[in-house]
């Protein structure tokens, strides 16, 4: 039943998200003249991290703590201490956000995850699905003494990813007991993992008169912190979340006076083994950024009707605890235990304020999405598995209602709209869960206009939020459970394009999003673009999810992508435009480094070949 459940390894580290920040605002999408080194310099258009290369990496990571299938703990193997690393054989991942419009989904694309022996032999990998980050909440009460000026706001929160590993291949893992059992369980060639980043270093918020950022970067800009898990998936569970119960949080983000104590958990009960297994990885805060966790003693129980809250285990938190469990409780129940928790909601209980800080719905049902981001071009058909549970259980004859909702989008009630027009995105309104409480909901794209052209901005963004039909106010619910949709306006690949006419106009975009390229490649100068043209060609022919894929970001619709293609068999120039000012050169030293150690690379992306 995914990572929850043994047998189960634990890893800590740091990560790298070295994301570009040009196109954060839609403002900075409209603009017809090539931007500066002086507008980079702006935080306006350039913002906190302008020359980022979209690198997604996972750095110093490390085996913290095991269990066994049975819930024990692990403590004499080799497993203990391995690495947890990423690719060594092709480009690092990449991290994209769905749109500037929507940036609460922000997803890893073509991570590979490796684990290796202390003499650096691999003894596994295996390919990460897709995903985007949930549960995302402010998890730092404070910066602590690490800035010397107030951080900005990324670095208060923390957030969770879940997916699976598939492509399994392992080496000899006779030396470990543990990985033997691991392998062994992985039946359906699948692994489940999840982990949770905190602690992320987005620079400094000052946002100065003169609109120009003056403050270096802090040690450590674009890294985070995180704890995860890897365990044993089936192929009959969703990839994206554990199929088992939700304890959401009494206090939110939204209704919260101060700093939020707890946050949404996940759960499953293991009916054979009598085990309770309990996902607290992302739910208690840390009194300052990257520093200690708050270590007030909690209680794992559930409500027993008029006996109230029921103790079942006591929990002791602190960031020793969580590195080496990364947060997940076991606990073994007895056969009365058992059978209470089966139909009562679970809850988290603080000794030291005398209150219920999180709990299940009274009804213990839950509804969730399973894949919940998506791209699409008009006539796209967009399949959506929708689980439903009681108690964990599968939910069978459930009644689901399912609406837009564009209330969780950025640009709701701004300029452009978002969310408009509503007949471009049909779907049912209607749905029942079949015996696995399972539904299908399927997404059909329509054509959206081009309600953002205004901004210059592809398309429109939607969300979808899928509900039971009788929810009442004590009902499961959370934010961030609904569909994103990114939903391409129609375009009609020309018949012979050239790049005067069109594309220059599709790639001169990127040349001003992207300008950590502008050393290697510039792509709005048709000059630049026919000398690596082999490249383009090759980097824009890969599936989505290969990390050398162009445009990393992933927001070109595949019949522009389609165009630039066709092109690119002949790269016609066409009618003759004004020559363009000369592009920015004032690029960082620590970014001309960093390419120019890429550039030595005997294995790189293709935008580097020369």
């Amino acid at each position: 039943m995914s990572y929850l459940t043994g047998p189960r390894l634990a890893f800590t580290g740091k990560f790298i998200a070295d994301v570009s920040t040009v196109n954060n605002h839609d403002y900075a999408y409209k603009e017809d003249k090539r931007y500066t080194a002086e507008d980079y310099a702006s935080w306006k258009i350039g913002y906190w991290n302008p020359y980022g290369t979209g690198v997604w990496r996972l750095t110093d990571c490390r085996v913290t703590g095991a269990v066994t299938a049975d819930g024990g703990p692990v403590s004499d193997d080799p497993v203990i201490g391995m690495a947890v690393t990423d690719a060594d054989d092709r480009p690092p991942a990449k991290m994209v956000d769905l749109d500037t419009d929507q940036q609460m989904v922000s997803a890893i694309w073509g991570l590979l995850v490796r684990l290796t022996g202390s003499d650096g032999v691999e003894l596994l990998r295996g390919d990460f699905d897709v995903a985007s980050f949930t549960d995302l909440w402010a998890r730092n009460w404070s910066p602590g003494k690490s800035f010397e000026h107030p951080p900005h706001p990324p670095a208060y929160f923390g957030a969770s990813f879940q997916s699976v590993l598939r492509g399994l291949a392992w080496g000899d893992v006779s030396a470990s007991a543990f990985l033997t059992t691991l392998k062994e369980a992985a039946a359906d060639g699948l692994l489940s993992i999840k982990f949770n980043v905190t602690g992320y270093n987005a620079g400094y918020g000052v946002n100065p008169p003169d609109n120009v950022r003056y403050l270096p970067n802090p040690p450590d800009f674009t890294t985070g912190v995180l704890t995860g898990s890897i365990g044993v998936a089936r192929k009959d569970e969703p990839r994206f979340f554990p199929l088992g119960r939700r304890i959401q949080p009494v206090t939110s983000d939204d209704n919260a006076s101060g700093p939020v104590p707890f946050y949404y958990a996940s759960a499953a009960v293991d009916d054979a083994a009598k085990r309770l297994s309990i996902d607290l990885g992302n739910s208690i805060p840390f009194k300052e950024w990257r520093g200690a966790m708050v270590d007030a003693p909690l209680q794992v129980g559930y409500f027993g009707g008029a006996q109230g809250f029921v103790k079942l285990a006591d929990v002791t938190p602190g960031n020793a605890w969580y590195e080496s469990t990364a947060g997940i409780v076991d606990v073994a129940l007895t056969d009365d235990q058992l059978a209470a928790v089966g139909s009562s909601p679970l809850a988290i209980y603080s000794p030291a304020l005398k209150t219920i800080l999180g709990q299940e719905s009274p009804d213990g049902r839950v509804l969730k999405a399973d894949e919940f981001v998506f791209r699409m071009s008009p006539g796209d058909k967009a399949p959506v598995t929708l689980w439903a549970t009681k108690f964990g259980k599968p939910l069978e004859g459930a009644q689901i209602s399912v609406t837009l909702d564009p209330t969780g989008l950025s640009g709701y009630g701004g300029s452009p709209a978002v969310g408009v027009p509503e007949n471009a995105l049909t779907f049912s309104g209607t749905l029942t869960t079949d015996a696995d409480g399972r539904a299908e909901l399927v997404l059909t794209g329509g054509d959206p206009g081009e309600p953002r052209k205004a901004d210059d901005i592809d398309g429109q963004v939607y969300g979808v939020r899928p509900a039971f039909a009788d929810a009442t106010p004590l009902s499961y619910y959370d934010a961030y459970d609904f569909i994103s949709v990114l939903l391409w306006s129609p375009y009609a690949v020309p018949e012979a394009p050239t790049w005067e006419q069109d594309i220059e106009p599709i790639l001169f975009q990127y040349a001003n999003l992207y300008p950590v390229m502008l050393p290697v490649l510039d792509m709005a100068d048709y000059d630049s673009v026919r000398k690596h043209l082999y490249s383009l060609q090759t980097a824009m022919s890969l599936p989505v999810e290969d990390p050398n894929y162009m445009p990393v970001v992933r927001d070109l619709s595949p019949a522009k992508r389609e165009a630039v293609l066709k092109w690119a068999a002949d790269p016609v120039r066409g009618e003759g435009k004004a020559p363009l000012p000369p592009r920015p050169t004032a690029v960082p030293p620590a970014v001309q480094e960093a390419l120019n150690w890429l550039a030595t690379k005997p294995i790189r992306p293709p935008f580097l070949r020369k």
